[in-house]
């Protein structure tokens, strides 16, 4: 793990990158800010979570880092491991945690601990969508107050410029930098849960809703049919091993908290 300040003294706020170290655009987007001629107010702390990963071009090493947090010590599995060193880096900040993906629909900001200030955070990204996943909880946001952010295809070029984007946004609406910002109202989305399964082409569109019994992943001769009506949140053909991705019900909007 890689640990970065920018500015003097003790910061308030943490960005994150690479919990998966091929998801690359929160790396980009801080090297990016520290090329600029942006002036922060107060330090910022970068981290680099899964630098092994990183370097070698995986996913992860020996288990996905966002499903084991806050991590054993002890462990002799890498991620669970660096799992407790993130979480104590993390602990009495403000985290932004960047990550891009294999499902389309990007981007839109992530909360998982459920709590007010972590969705006023969600306002600050100036996404329009957020997606709850406290019910199911996991991920580095889920034990501090945080937002994640996914922003796009992978290693694209573009997920790169728009964490870039979010991130300036981000901080200036924390007012850490001097920039214009419009905090958004976000629809958000509740996760209620997963769609499993290995295989699978998915065949809907992530955040447009799927009615009951309409079909909305196909293997072979095999079809997924809607037990319910849900969004799909999250769901790809091949972005997960063991599940299609999320199921979520529309909650309203995050307003002023």
């Amino acid at each position: 793990m890689h640990v970065e300040t920018l500015g003097d003294g003790r910061p308030r706020y943490t960005v994150v990158a690479c919990v998966h170290g091929d998801e690359t655009c929160g790396w980009h987007a801080f090297n990016r800010l520290k090329a600029s001629d942006v002036s922060l107010h107060e330090p910022v702390k970068f981290v680099l979570a899964n630098e092994r990963a990183f370097k070698l071009g995986y996913r992860f090493c020996d288990a996905d880092l966002n499903r084991v947090m806050p991590g054993d010590p002890e462990s002799e599995q890498h991620e669970v491991r660096l799992a407790a060193s993130l979480q104590r880096e993390l602990e009495g900040t403000t985290v932004i945690d960047f990550h891009s993906t294999e499902s389309r629909g990007c981007p839109y900001a992530i909360v998982a601990g459920g709590d007010a200030a972590s969705r006023r955070l969600a306002r600050s990204t100036g996404l329009d969508r957020m997606v709850d996943m406290s019910p199911l909880g996991g991920g580095a946001t889920e034990h501090v107050t945080g937002v994640a952010v996914e922003c796009g295809y992978y290693d694209d070029e573009d997920a790169a410029s728009v964490a870039h984007r979010i991130l300036l946004h981000f901080l200036a609406a924390e007012g850490l930098v001097d920039r214009p910002y419009a905090r958004s109202t976000p629809e958000v989305y509740e996760v209620f849960d997963d769609a499993p399964g290995r295989g699978f082409t998915f065949v809907a569109k992530n955040f447009r809703r799927v009615e009951k019994e309409e079909v909305f992943a196909e293997k072979d001769d095999t079809v997924r049919r809607a037990e319910t009506a849900f969004y799909p949140v999250l769901m790809s053909t091949h972005g997960y091993d063991d599940r299609i991705g999320f199921k979520a019900r529309r909650a309203g909007r995050v307003e002023e908290v």
